[in-house]
Order: C-alpha cells, then sequence, then structure tokens
C-alpha cells in the first residue's frame, strides 16, 4: 500500500517511494521508503541511502560499462552513494598503465616493461 501523512512526505521529499507493507493502526511505524529505480535501497520508518553502481547501470549516457569495456578497460565504482556520481574509474588492461575517473583511461605502455611477443 502507498503511504500517505507524514510517512508518505519522509520519502517523497527524497524522491523516493513509500510502501505500508501492513496498513492499519495495529502495526504503526513499519513503512518503508524505497529508492526509485535505477537507484537501490530501503529503510524502514525513514529515509533510504539510496546506491548506483554506475559500472553497472546502463540506462546511463556517460557512466556506463561501456565507456571502459569497449575500449577493453575494466570499469570501477568504488563510491556507489547516489550523490557521488561520476566516480567511476576505468582501468587500463596489462601492460598498459593509466586509470581514468569518469572518463576512458589515457592508456600508455612502457616499452621497458611490457612483454615482448
Amino acid at each position: 500500500t502507498v503511504c500517505t501523512g507524514c510517512a508518505g512526505t519522509t520519502c517523497t521529499a527524497l524522491g523516493q517511494e513509500c510502501n505500508d507493507p501492513f496498513p492499519g493502526e495495529t502495526s504503526l511505524g513499519d513503512w518503508v521508503c524505497l529508492c526509485v529505480a535505477p537507484l537501490t535501497g530501503d529503510a524502514v520508518a525513514a529515509g533510504a541511502v539510496c546506491r548506483v553502481d554506475e559500472c553497472t547501470e546502463l540506462t546511463c549516457t556517460t557512466c556506463e560499462k561501456g565507456a571502459c569495456t569497449t575500449l577493453g578497460q575494466t570499469c570501477d565504482d568504488p563510491d556507489t552513494l547516489a550523490s557521488a556520481a561520476n566516480g567511476w574509474i576505468c582501468t587500463c588492461p596489462p601492460p598498459s598503465v593509466g586509470t581514468g575517473t569518469g572518463a576512458p583511461a589515457a592508456c600508455t605502455l612502457d616499452e621497458c616493461v611490457a612483454t615482448c611477443p
């Protein structure tokens, strides 16, 4: 059941959905704030901490894993808090070195350490 009143306001003020799994006066304080997709997270009787892994989120046009993987790089999102946008990191495949935060890495190859064919 969708929440109304104070519980619903708490969630909607944060851009979240509110759900009361057991509506009625005998079950108070069990309402849940739910993050809206693509964000994930929920909390009982409070605003949720919403997270998103920008390396796997396919609806993002600039941060989706394709920005790294199409270049043969790996993608890692060390901080999945929704407020930490564009913190994903592309890393070059060995023996190349380099990383890019919020963008593909500029890879370089040190010929002194690279393996010869």
